[in-house]
């Protein structure tokens, strides 16, 4: 399976802490959207590992289409499901 599947056709509002580690859901099958929750098992995705240099909220892709995860880029306006 190579095709992530689409979480919302929104970003998620989120508020991040400098320094801290997040592991952003790249398969879109995650109950803890935008971040991983392990249901990637079993697929060849894995989460991306990121941190922020400054806290505050910050929009990150849920479409998984984005081309500058884990943050949205838009792409999702440009979705046809």
């Amino acid at each position: 399976m190579n095709k992530a599947v689409i979480a919302d056709t929104k970003p998620a509002k989120v508020t991040l802490e400098a320094g801290k580690e997040y592991y952003f859901c790249r398969c879109g099958r995650s109950n803890k959207q935008p971040f991983c929750d392990g249901s990637h098992g079993g697929t060849e995705f894995t989460p991306l590992k990121f941190t922020v240099e400054q806290s505050g909220e910050v929009f990150l892709c849920q479409c998984k289409h984005s081309n500058n995860y884990p943050y949205c880029d838009g792409s999702h306006k440009k979705l046809v499901l």
